[in-house]
């Protein structure tokens, strides 16, 4: 006889917006100190992101992490484009 064994572990569930919004802030936190309108247009599309994944039931650390660094981002984004254009007149 011969017994044939599953081995297949179970599948964790990814949700690709909270991981979208996650990466999105990433770079948005980074782009925002070095150019701020594409850091500023970032943590918009971070916030969106993960605004949606939460909305849709995945209150994971991801999106909510993207959530988070997408307001850094967008906020650090104003600061920078203040600064400089209190430097430049």
């Amino acid at each position: 006889m011969t017994t044939q064994q599953s081995s297949t572990a179970p599948v964790k569930s990814q949700n690709g917006l909270a991981i979208a919004s996650l990466i999105t802030g990433i770079v948005g936190v980074v782009f925002a100190f070095l150019f701020a309108i594409i850091g500023l247009a970032l943590g918009i599309v971070s916030v969106a992101l993960g605004a949606v994944a939460r909305r849709n039931g995945n209150r994971s650390g991801q999106a909510t992490a993207g959530l988070v660094l997408g307001v850094v981002a967008i906020v650090g984004a104003i600061v920078n484009m203040v600064i400089a254009y209190n430097m430049l007149t």
